[in-house]
């Protein structure tokens, strides 16, 4: 095993998607991770995904309720690197398994706490799940409107608990970064409530603008009918009545679209010779010529234009099944075959990110109840607790990151947010714009709400990578630099002189991270995507949508 992870040990106390979410990514790069459930197991053991929550785990029963249940546990916790929980505030020192009781036991332990509401607080206490922190946070009013009522619209989707696993990961890997240099574990935070806040890109920052000037900041970003009544990530039914999703999020990709769907003379027109920047009236008109033109084939017949095209970004509405069979999804290898004992060859999500020099590996199936018990005990046992806390540094960081360079090439959500992240844990970050700037500044308008988020905690500087002048510039910056990180389309990187190899040559130790919309290799690595398309082809959006919808051909 040669994933990043593989000497920690991991105790998972948790129950449910989030806990179990994290642990898993853990395992899948390397770590020994050793699922501890009650006599009567892990409640959301009948839920169909626990099978893949929880796959290449050790499962141990303990009866945290009894003295030999809680002398076990703390004896593992002396031997292990990070312990998960996620009980309600409290629950876990009444165990014995909290932080203070565990940490002075082994103060090199990693300690991460995953609540509803957190650990503090008057909704602290709350029994909480997704659908309770969605309506508490505006998520569900900010889906009115799409069936035909008024009032908050159910969010099917889990968004808040996976983007809640994610925190944990993150949190717990930074938190074992220090302790590199402190020599001591820490608690980590987190709820699914904060997992919820990566998903409000600008929302709330505009709510409180209208909040203290309403008259100049008029628009409710929720209702503005520009953005519900987006040409650019229009959905449309094709003559055979399959359902197929735009996500053409730039002037460019959208006339490559009139161009695909034989509309190019609009632009001769002078009602459309701007679009998708219409007015009302113009942009309705275009949508029921586009609406007319998709009549005209089937979906399969324009996927394949679109495809040959490479510059349109579409892709079919399908369930989650479906999805899992698309053609790139099963080339990355995102498709893991699990031989379960219980249900024969299952179908999973595979690893989370591909490491070229140290890849993660689905290691096998979940684990039956108690199933290793007497194995992990023995273990316990035989093996000595954690060896003494090392002398911190004279001069510990404060931030996990600090002294890290980041220089970011990169554009829109994921790639800048993913930098944003690093910048929040102490990095700087260092984002390197085109002449025009990043183009969800472009794209956010007058307000310059839209890169908050996107460009926190970041420098910016902007730099024509097409020039020989720019280019030298980049190569001094990348010389630098720790991480490099960019979400261009293949081919583009090459071109603009900070491919793998070229930065490679430059700095040989930097982490190069790449994030495309589908892959650097495979039938569909070259063509354009946006946030619309994963949503159809992965099955989010017809969950969404529920059942009936859309409707029969």
């Amino acid at each position: 095993m040669s994933g990043p992870c593989r000497d920690l040990i991991v105790l998972d106390f948790t129950w449910g998607m989030a806990g179990g979410l994290a642990a898993m990514v853990l395992s899948d790069f390397g770590a020994r991770v050793i699922k501890i459930e009650p006599p009567s197991g892990d409640p959301f053991r009948r839920h169909p995904a626990w099978l893949m929550w929880n796959r290449g785990k050790e499962g141990v029963v303990l009866d945290l309720k009894s003295a030999a249940g809680r002398d076990h546990a703390l004896a593992l916790a002396q031997r292990a690197d990070v312990v998960l929980e996620a009980f309600r505030p409290g629950v876990a020192g009444r165990l014995g398994i909290g932080y203070e009781a565990l940490s002075s036991a082994n103060p090199r332990l990693v300690y991460c706490s995953l609540s509803p509401f957190g650990q503090h607080g008057p909704l602290s206490r709350v029994k909480g799940y997704e659908g309770i922190i969605a309506a508490k946070t505006g998520r569900m009013m900010a889906f009115r409107g799409q069936p035909d009522r008024d009032g908050p619209v159910f969010t099917a989707v889990p968004t808040a608990t996976w983007g809640a696993s994610q925190a944990a990961v993150q949190g717990i890997m930074a938190a074992l970064l220090m302790r590199e240099t402190t020599g001591r574990g820490q608690w980590v935070q987190t709820s699914i409530l904060q997992g919820m806040m990566p998903y409000d890109l600008q929302s709330l920052v505009i709510h409180g603008l209208r909040a203290k000037d309403p008259v100049k900041y008029a628009v409710d970003p929720q209702t503005d009918p520009k953005r519900v009544a987006s040409l650019q990530y229009l959905p449309a039914r094709c003559g055979d009545g399959r359902w197929i999703q735009f996500g053409n999020n730039n002037f460019r990709l959208f006339q490559s679209t009139m161009r695909a769907l034989g509309l190019w003379s609009i632009y001769r027109d002078e009602r459309f010779k701007n679009a998708p920047d219409l007015t009302p009236e113009n942009r309705e008109l275009l949508r029921d010529m586009i609406l007319d033109k998709l009549e005209e084939r089937s979906l399969d017949e324009w996927m394949q234009v679109f495809i040959e095209d490479g510059d349109v970004a579409a892709e079919p509405f399908m369930t989650c099944m479906e999805g899992l069979r698309h053609p790139q999804f099963v080339h990355n290898g995102h498709l893991a075959v699990i031989d379960d004992p219980r249900t024969g060859l299952m179908d999973q999500v595979g690893l989370l990110v591909d490491l070229d020099q140290t890849p993660g590996e689905v290691k096998g199936p979940a684990p039956d109840l108690s199933q290793h018990t007497e194995a992990v005990l023995d273990w316990v046992r035989s093996a000595a607790p954690a060896g003494p806390t090392a002398k911190p540094a004279a001069a510990p960081p404060r931030y996990p990151l600090e002294g890290v360079r980041v220089l970011e090439f990169a554009t829109i959500i994921a790639a800048p947010y993913a930098a944003a992240l690093l910048a929040d844990l102490g990095a700087r970050v260092i984002k390197v714009e085109p002449p025009e700037a990043d183009l969800r500044r472009v794209l956010a308008g007058g307000l310059g709400t839209g890169t908050v988020k996107t460009t926190a905690g970041a420098e910016s500087i902007q730099i024509d990578l097409k020039t020989e002048d720019g280019k030298g510039i980049a190569r001094r910056l990348i010389a630098q630099s720790d991480i490099v990180l960019h979400n261009f389309r293949i081919g583009v990187p090459e071109r603009l002189g900070i491919d793998y190899e070229a930065v490679k040559a430059i700095r040989p130790d930097a982490i190069y991270v790449t994030v495309t919309g589908y892959g650097t290799s495979g039938p569909f690595c070259h063509r354009p995507a946006f946030h619309p398309l994963p949503g159809a082809l992965q099955g989010g959006a017809l969950r969404q949508a529920g059942r009936g919808v859309p409707p029969p051909p």
